[in-house]
């Protein structure tokens, strides 16, 4: 009895359209279907609908799922963009940094170490090192032979004072004497000048106008005053 009365409420929950059905196809001569044969169908279809709607569901939540994990935030993009491009400009300084660095090292290894002047070298060096092997080397180009030539300091001609003195004898030729009152080639200086058998007599000033003493100045004004008494050629 149950039974019966379970089938009669589904009977009524039968949708119209289903029971019209029924009723044409029984116009048609076609086999009557029974009430549980009916119910069963739409129970049927109904679950149908139902699982296909979830299958639907659970697709569309799969292809949210799937957008999601394959999207990309377009600021992670420009970040990591910037950090990439932040990054070359970097190794770029770096690289130029060093690259002049090195072009530094290379001038400074290629770069001659300028000489002072020999006339700011000590005094003692420059009379020795330079000045006597020059007036040597003069007096040689005129003929003339320098049998002696020597720095000391000592009584200066005629005044007997203590300077310090060259004293050059040439061969032949004259003895001269070029005197300076410090050890500095700007200092005052004085020149005598007399024949080999002869003792010196004057004593004049030596370059007293010029403000720059350089050595071929020094040299040229000894060649001038031997010159002056026709002691050589002219200079």
């Amino acid at each position: 009895m149950e039974n019966d009365k379970k089938i009669r409420t589904n009977i009524n929950k039968i949708p119209q359209k289903d029971i019209n059905l029924n009723k044409s196809e029984n116009k048609t001569g076609k086999d009557e279907l029974k009430p549980i044969q009916v119910v069963n169908n739409v129970i049927n279809k109904k679950e149908e609908s139902k699982e296909s709607k979830t299958n639907e569901v659970k697709l569309n939540d799969i292809n949210k799922n799937n957008d999601k994990t394959e999207k990309i935030p377009i600021t992670n993009v420009v970040e990591n963009k910037s950090l990439s491009d932040d990054n070359i400009k970097s190794a770029k300084i770096d690289v130029s940094n060093k690259e002049k660095n090195l072009n530094l090292e290379v001038k400074d290894k290629v770069k001659p170490v300028k000489e002072i002047p020999i006339e700011k070298k000590p005094f003692n060096q420059f009379i020795n090192d330079h000045l006597i092997p020059e007036i040597k080397r003069e007096f040689k180009n005129r003929g003339k032979n320098v049998v002696n030539i020597n720095l000391t300091k000592t009584n200066r001609p005629i005044s007997d004072d203590i300077c310090w003195v060259i004293y050059c004898e040439v061969a032949d030729t004259c003895n001269f004497w070029l005197s300076f009152e410090k050890e500095d080639i700007t200092s005052l200086k004085s020149f005598s000048l007399c024949k080999n058998y002869e003792k010196p007599s004057i004593i004049e000033s030596f370059l007293i106008d010029e403000k720059r003493i350089t050595m071929k100045l020094i040299i040229s004004r000894i060649l001038q005053r031997l010159n002056g008494q026709k002691l050589i050629g002219a200079n």
